[in-house]
C-alpha cells in the first residue's frame, strides 16, 4: 500500500511539489510500499512520481534529479511487520506485564532486518516480498534458523502456513543474498544430530551465510501453561563447543562458554565480531578493551574521589571481578563488585542487560563515599531501565551519581 509522507525538506527538490500527508503511490511506475521502496527506486535521473492529495484526487509530477539537491521526501515511521509464528521458546511470552512497553513487539521485519540487524524468521515472506529481497540487494540479512529439518522447524515455531526453512535459505544463496543466522539450542529439540545437521546446511558454500550463532535458549520464571523445556547446563553446554569446534565460521554465545566453564576464545577466533549484539564475543572485547582503556580509566576515577562499586549480573561477575582486581592494583580506590540476582525475570537469567532497576536497587547499597559503575545495558536510548525507571530516577533511588560504561569497555561517562 502507498506510504504517506511526513514531512518535505525545505529547498529540496520535492519542495512545492509534494505536501506533507500526501500518499506516494509510484515512482516510475514501480510501486512505493516502504522506505527502502523510495530509496531504490529514487535513483534514477528522472523521476516520474504519482501520489495522491489528502482529498483523495491523484496528482503526478516530474523530478529531474541534480545530484546536488536532495529528494527530500520523508515518510512516516515505518511500521514493523510482526511475527507470526507460536515458538516454543519466544522470550516475549515469557515476560513480565511491566516492562517497557516495546519489549513486548515480535518484530519479524526483513527491513529491519537489513537496516539494523534484527533477527527473523522468513516465515511470513510473500513472493513479492522475495523478489524484491532479490531485486534491491536486501544483503546481508539475519536469520534465526534453529534447524534446517523442516519438520522439526515447524513443530518449534508452529506456524500454519507451508514453508521450507532451507530452500528459502538456498533461494536467497542462489540469488548472492548473503545472511547471518542463529540456533537457539532447545535441549532435547534441536540439538544432538539435529545440529549436526543444521550445521552442515547452513556452512555448505551455496548457501552464503555468512556466519551461524549458536545461543542457549532463554527461560524465566514466568513459563505457566508453557511447554516445559530445559536450560543448556553446564554438560551441555561443554558437549555443544565439542560439537561445533570445526565448523567454519560458526560462534557460540559467550553464555555457553562461561555455563561449560570454559575460557572465551582468542580475538582472533571471533574475525571481525560478526554477531558481537548476539552476545557472541562480547567479554573477549571487553578484556581487550580493558586492557588497552585501563590507564585512561584509572586516570578518570582518580579524579572522583570515590570508591567503586561494580554493578553486574551473575554470569558476568567472575569477569567482572577480574577487572576489580586490577583496578584494586593499580589505584588506591577500594573496589568491589556487586553481583545482582534477576529476581524479576528468575535467576536462570543471568545477563546484566536483562536485570531490572528495582532488582539492582534492591540489592545496592552505597556508602556515601561510593559510587557505581553500571553497564550502559542496563537502560535504552531514552535512559529507561527495562522495568520503565529514568536513570534520574535511578540515580535518586540509589543515592549515587554513576559511571556509566559502555558493554565492552569502549568508553564511559560520568552521570
Amino acid at each position: 500500500m502507498p506510504i504517506k509522507i511526513k514531512e518535505i525538506a525545505s529547498g529540496s527538490l520535492a519542495d512545492g511539489k509534494l505536501l506533507p500527508g500526501d500518499l506516494l503511490i509510484s515512482i516510475n511506475g514501480k510501486q512505493i510500499s516502504d522506505f527502502l521502496d523510495l530509496q531504490f527506486h529514487s535513483s534514477d535521473d528522472e523521476l516520474r512520481i504519482e501520489f495522491s492529495r489528502i482529498n483523495g484526487v491523484f496528482e503526478e509530477v516530474i523530478i529531474y534529479q541534480d545530484w546536488q539537491t536532495p529528494l527530500g521526501i520523508k515518510p512516516l515511521p515505518h511500521r514493523c511487520r510482526t511475527c507470526a509464528n507460536n515458538c516454543i521458546f519466544c522470550f516475549v511470552d515469557q515476560m513480565r506485564p511491566d516492562f517497557r512497553e516495546t519489549l513486548y513487539v515480535k518484530d519479524d521485519d526483513y527491513r529491519l532486518s537489513f537496516v539494523h540487524g534484527n533477527f527473523i524468521t522468513l516465515t511470513n515472506l510473500t513472493s513479492r516480498d522475495l523478489k524484491k529481497i532479490i531485486e534491491q540487494r536486501l544483503s546481508p540479512l539475519y536469520i534465526s534458523v534453529h534447524t534446517t529439518d523442516p519438520v522439526l522447524h515447524k513443530k518449534m515455531l508452529r506456524y500454519e502456513q507451508d514453508f521450507n526453512i532451507l530452500e528459502t535459505l538456498q533461494l536467497l544463496g542462489k540469488n548472492n543474498i548473503k545472511f547471518h543466522t542463529q540456533i537457539v539450542i532447545i535441549p532435547g529439540w534441536n540439538d544432538g544430530e539435529a545440529l549436526t545437521k543444521s550445521l552442515n546446511d547452513l556452512t555448505s558454500p551455496e548457501l552464503n551465510s555468512l556466519s551461524v550463532g549458536i545461543v542457549p535458549v532463554g527461560l524465566t520464571k514466568y513459563r505457566k501453561n508453557l511447554i516445559e523445556i530445559n536450560a543448556v547446563d553446564a554438560e551441555r553446554a561443554q558437549k555443544l563447543l565439542r560439537q561445533t569446534t570445526n565448523f567454519p565460521n560458526t560462534f557460540c554465545s559467550d553464555e555457553i562458554y562461561l555455563t561449560a566453564g570454559e575460557p572465551v576464545p582468542s580475538m582472533e577466533f571471533y574475525n571481525d565480531f560478526p554477531q558481537l549484539e548476539n552476545g557472541i564475543g562480547m567479554i573477549r572485547l571487553l578484556l581487550e578493551n580493558w586492557q588497552n582503556n585501563k590507564s585512561e580509566f584509572v586516570k578518570f576515577i582518580d579524579q572522583l574521589e570515590k570508591d567503586i562499586v561494580l554493578i553486574t549480573g551473575t554470569l558476568a561477575f567472575k569477569t567482572i571481578s577480574l577487572i576489580a582486581k586490577e583496578i584494586k592494583e593499580i589505584t588506591n580506590k577500594k573496589v568491589r563488585v556487586q553481583k545482582v540476582l534477576n529476581d524479576f525475570l528468575g535467576h536462570n537469567v543471568t545477563v546484566a542487560g536483562l536485570l531490572s532497576g528495582k532488582d539492582i536497587l534492591a540489592q545496592t547499597t552505597l556508602d556515601k563515599n561510593e559510587i557505581a559503575l553500571i553497564s550502559s545495558a542496563i537502560f535504552n536510548n531514552d535512559d529507561l531501565t527495562l522495568d520503565n525507571i529514568t536513570i534520574e530516577n535511578f540515580k535518586k533511588q540509589l543515592n549515587s551519581s554513576l559511571i556509566v560504561v559502555d558493554e565492552v569497555f569502549d568508553s564511559w561517562e560520568f552521570i
